[in-house]
């Protein structure tokens, strides 16, 4: 009896842990919501409606399908690609196998016949998911057939385009480009071209020559009395001929002539240049102020040929579409001007030489912000004295027989360039008409008594009436007054107080006046 009384207090013992046990794990499973013993990623489902449906899915994918009735049976023509288990009544899981394309048929209780195309395609969700992180501003989808991919989507940039083929050629050896650019490639840009220009002389000579019975030296230091184009008979030259020749002998009749020059002169030269250029996205543009200078180039066998050089103030663009109303832009401006200081003779012709300064750079701005290039300072002088020999060189003294010139340039240029995305024009907003196409040539009355050098084709001013031949110029008074009334073409019906009877049943009154 004592060994039954301790089994059954050791089993009610027992029955009260495990109860207390349940109780304990009831209240705990009670406390924990549902969902967080569901996995955090949604499961996919389709729900079958019409006769014929498609479902695209991706290789080691499952897929739920529901249908409203009970499934009594269902069949999969190739198991290779997707295998199908019923979960419920109306509900069947599908799961994708190797990439293909097959058929399920579905059958609900009253025999009615519901045929899925199934497509199954590899997994490129590694590929899709480095192209996301990559470029975040993309939508882009990549669809792998066998050991090639076609890309597809839309990116914002050019660059873009590049950099998607090239990340997505690092898993398939083939790949087919059919990515689309998005958004406005076109920037316009608004450009300055500020440049001043300081230039001072000064100038300080005296030039002697005298033509007599006798002989006496002629100098000509400055070039200011033309030596080689006076009507003197030279019997005697130390020096070539030319505008700057010195120390010259003449045997004919004349005067005594000097000429003093004293000037000093201050020039100020102001330029500006607001250029609009329109360029596309990694395609240059140029724009240029300034003309060409022709000269001449010996050829050898006293035959010479004309070239040509540009001059003026350049700047060439190349700009890159980087994103969103980003814009990265490659400036490079010059700016190009004769240089005689650096000129040479060559068989007796004269070659020209060009000075040149640029700046080549990058700039990486959001549209509507302005950048400038400042810097290009060029500050030059020449100073040139010009001198009879011996007589020239003596202090004091020979300040009456040379000349001196000094010309210093100060130059200052400064290139702002405002870059802006733009869009074409749709047909209804480009504007009627254009520079001279709203004018016309004036008529005799217009031109002499009027004084107009040009009249409005469609609207006029200034008492232009209609003429009596034709309409090409509206009047400016109002219909109601007389002059109107001339003009009216014959056969025109004109409102008036009393209604005008136009057809059965239609007439036309003026409104009355206010």
């Amino acid at each position: 009896m004592e060994t039954t009384r301790l089994m059954a207090r050791l089993f009610a013992a027992s029955l009260i842990a495990t109860t207390m046990s349940v109780a304990c794990i009831h209240s705990v499973f009670s406390q924990i919501p549902l969902g967080e013993f569901t996995s955090t990623r949604p499961a996919v489902a389709h729900n079958i409606s019409q006769p014929s449906e498609r479902v695209e899915m991706i290789v080691k994918s499952s897929r739920i399908l529901t249908l409203e009735d009970r499934i009594p049976k269902f069949q999969v023509y190739n198991e290779q690609v997707v295998g199908a288990t019923p979960v419920s009544q109306n509900q069947i899981q599908i799961f994708a196998k190797t990439p293909g394309t097959t058929q399920l048929n579905l059958w609900d209780t009253n025999d009615r016949l519901y045929t899925v195309d199934v497509i199954v395609m590899a997994d490129a969700r590694q590929v899709e998911g480095i192209l996301e992180s990559q470029l975040p501003l993309a939508s882009l989808k990549v669809i792998p057939i066998e050991n090639s991919a076609i890309i597809s989507g839309t990116v914002t940039s050019v660059d873009d385009v590049d950099r998607a083929v090239a990340i997505t050629e690092q898993f398939y050896t083939t790949v087919v480009n059919n990515i689309r650019v998005v958004g406005v490639q076109t920037v316009l840009l608004h450009t300055k071209i500020m440049e001043v220009s300081r230039t001072k002389l000064r100038d300080l000579g005296i030039d002697w020559g005298s033509v007599s019975t006798g002989s006496f030296f002629y100098s000509g230091p400055s070039g200011l009395i033309d030596v080689a184009g006076s009507t003197m008979t030279s019997i005697n030259a130390t020096a070539g001929a030319g505008l700057s020749a010195t120390n010259k002998l003449f045997t004919n009749a004349g005067d005594f002539q000097a000429l003093i020059s004293a000037l000093r002169k201050q020039d100020l030269i102001k330029l500006l240049a607001e250029p609009t250029v329109v360029a596309t996205h990694g395609r240059p543009a140029r724009f240029n102020v300034g003309g060409r200078v022709p000269y001449i180039v010996p050829t050898g066998n006293n035959a010479v040929s004309i070239n040509y050089e540009e001059y003026g103030t350049s700047v060439d663009f190349l700009p890159f579409v980087v994103g969103p109303g980003r814009i990265r832009l490659e400036v490079r401006p010059e700016v190009t001007e004769p240089d005689p200081s650096r000129s040479i003779t060559a068989q007796g012709i004269d070659v020209p030489a060009f000075s040149s300064r640029y700046v080549e750079t990058a700039v990486e701005l959001q549209a509507g912000q302005t950048f400038a290039i400042a810097g290009l300072l060029q500050s030059r002088t020449e100073a040139v004295s010009r001198a009879t020999p011996f007589f020239g060189e003596l202090p004091y003294i020979g300040v009456a027989f040379r000349r001196v010139t000094e010309v210093r340039n100060d130059i200052e240029l400064l290139i702002t360039v405002t870059p802006e995305i733009v869009e074409a024009m749709d047909p209804h907003e480009v504007p009627r008409g254009g520079p001279g196409l709203n004018s016309m040539s004036p008529s005799d009355t217009d031109l002499y008594l009027r004084g107009h050098i040009e009249v409005p084709n469609l609207l006029g001013s200034d008492n232009c009436k209609y003429p009596t031949d034709g309409f090409s110029v509206m009047p400016e008074v109002i219909p109601s007054q007389p002059s109107y009334q001339e003009a009216v073409p014959p056969g025109a019906i004109v409102p008036s107080e009393a209604p005008v009877v136009v057809g059965e049943g239609v007439s036309i009154t003026a409104p009355p006046a206010e």
